[in-house]
């Protein structure tokens, strides 16, 4: 199934509560992108995040379809250092929450399900360990183990990175014949999950889209490999071959740093914006910045060959995984929807840098693979150049599309020629 409209402005919750599944369903989770809360107004938040009007527009729609819901819970794992009650004010979520608060039935609860929160302050993290966050259903270990899709690149467990978190619990969680993850409890016991991307560029996966939103629905981001260290040379996918020195130093030397020493940490702040500064090296996505040297890190470019493995991993646990956790069963485990929303997309140095486009797009399917194809059609990508969905084949039956629906994909026009992050610019348009 998908639906697309385009043109549209404002979300309206009959359209959405056609595309919902028909079922009894008591359990409800609508999981926005809510990744960050906005740093500056060259990268807006109405492309940053979710729109509160599709998230109100949803709720309604549940409310209508499923008269006998106990529960509707909008929640999301943000970035470790994000603001989520800022986020929620900047992008209205915290009037929409406000409005459906008296609820009894269903209940209906906004949350933050980080399991962990951190501080950003002049670049460092410092742990907040009070306030309200964190998922009170708790979390459950899923074992996917040789079934992973990071399992043909384990023997190189020693490089499994993310940027910011501790690697030795990031090894930890992932080795030869061993992978785990950690998910909201509340999320795995929802028996609809309604997933509501938001259409932009990624500096990583090259898109994100319905595919890369469940990353969101892991409580700990140091569960999440997201590249492996080093250049392409070295067995690495963390830098582009002819990465400036610089980049590598810096990248190196914050990994020694952060969240140790907030002293020597700020005492090299100057001697990196001195060293940006004399060799051009620009970090801020904005019009005039991204056609210039720019600062490719963190698995940042298209040859990226991890994030890809360890989001399938995620969607596998989003269809199959039990309530209780554990291993994965053989049939899907609750109901699933994706709404698209591109009204108000975002290209450029996405997801946290992104740089608006009205495109007046909302989308609907029950197959985030089928979701993603169109969406990636409609920025004017290639989508056998984007590993995120060149790999498709590789998921399993969900990823299975038929000629039909390729064909109305492939028919649709794109909206215009998005600019792709700076890694990925001239190897995945049309």
């Amino acid at each position: 199934m998908l639906e697309v409209l385009t043109r549209s402005e404002r979300p309206d919750p009959a359209w959405i509560a056609a595309q919902l599944p028909s079922g009894d369903y008591r359990k409800i989770v609508l999981k926005p992108n809510w990744v960050q809360h906005e740093v500056s107004p060259d990268f807006p938040i109405r492309a940053l995040v979710t729109s509160a009007a599709i998230i109100d527009a949803t709720i309604r729609a549940c409310l209508e379809k499923y008269p006998h819901a106990e529960q509707i819970l909008v929640g999301d794992v943000p970035l470790q250092g994000c603001d989520f009650d800022l986020m929620l004010m900047q992008s209205g979520a915290d009037l929409v929450a406000k409005n459906f608060a008296d609820y009894k039935s269903p209940k209906i609860v906004f949350r933050d399900l980080r399991r962990e929160r951190f501080e950003l302050r002049n670049g460092f993290l410092t742990e907040i360990r009070t306030g309200g966050f964190g998922d009170p259903a708790g979390y459950r270990e899923i074992v996917l183990d040789e079934k992973s899709l990071l399992e043909p690149v384990s023997a190189s467990r020693e490089r499994f990175r993310v940027s910011d978190y501790d690697i030795k619990r990031i090894q930890s969680s992932h080795r030869h014949g061993h992978h785990r993850y950690l998910f909201s409890g509340s999320v795995l016991a929802a028996d609809l999950f309604v997933n509501l991307p938001k259409m932009k560029t990624h500096q990583k996966s090259g898109i994100t889209g319905a595919l890369k939103n469940v990353v969101g629905c892991n409580g700990e981001k140091a569960f999440l490999v997201h590249y492996l260290k080093g250049r392409p040379q070295n067995g690495g996918d963390e830098f582009p071959p002819d990465i400036a020195w610089p980049i590598e130093l810096q990248v190196r030397v914050r990994e020694a740093l952060q969240k140790k020493s907030r002293a020597a940490f700020a005492a090299l702040q100057p001697a990196w914006r001195a060293m940006k500064k004399l060799y051009g090296i620009r970090t801020e996505g904005t019009r005039e910045n991204l056609g210039g040297k720019f600062y490719l890190a963190a698995g940042a470019w298209h040859g990226n060959d991890t994030i890809w493995r360890m989001v399938y991993d995620l969607n596998r646990i989003i269809r199959f995984a039990p309530a209780d956790g554990g291993t994965l069963r053989d049939t899907p485990q609750r109901a699933y929807i994706a709404i698209l929303d591109g009204i108000i997309a975002g290209e450029g140095n996405g997801p946290l840098q992104p740089l608006p486009v009205q495109s007046g797009i909302l989308a609907a399917s029950d197959n985030p693979f089928t979701l993603d194809l169109a969406m990636a059609r409609l920025m004017g990508f290639d989508r056998e150049k984007i590993p995120l969905l060149s790999h498709r084949t590789e998921f399993g039956n969900w990823s299975a599309i038929d000629d039909a629906t390729l064909a109305k994909i492939d028919f649709l026009a794109p909206v215009k020629t998005f600019v792709a992050a700076p890694g990925w610019r001239g190897h995945i348009e049309l």
